[in-house]
């Protein structure tokens, strides 16, 4: 069973590390953007901004980075 599971795992890591540097640079400049949109809303006051969707969205960008690493992990494992 280690054969077939090689087989597959190394093209899937190649490919998932060698996008890395793009989905961390995506993710964690979405997720910094949207925050400081959040800060910047708030702080002049715009009426009927959805605060709490935004900062939602924001996090959902780190968990999607974090889940990504974790794929890493788990194939270079």
């Amino acid at each position: 069973m280690r054969w077939p599971w090689h087989v597959v795992r190394l093209p899937v890591l190649f490919l998932l590390v060698v996008l890395e540097p793009v989905v961390a640079f995506l993710c964690g400049g979405l997720a910094l953007a949207g925050v400081l949109a959040v800060v910047f809303f708030e702080l002049i006051g715009a009426p009927h901004f959805p605060m709490w969707t935004m900062l939602a969205i924001s996090m959902s960008f780190v968990c999607a980075l974090v889940l990504y690493e974790g794929a890493v992990g788990l194939f270079s494992a």
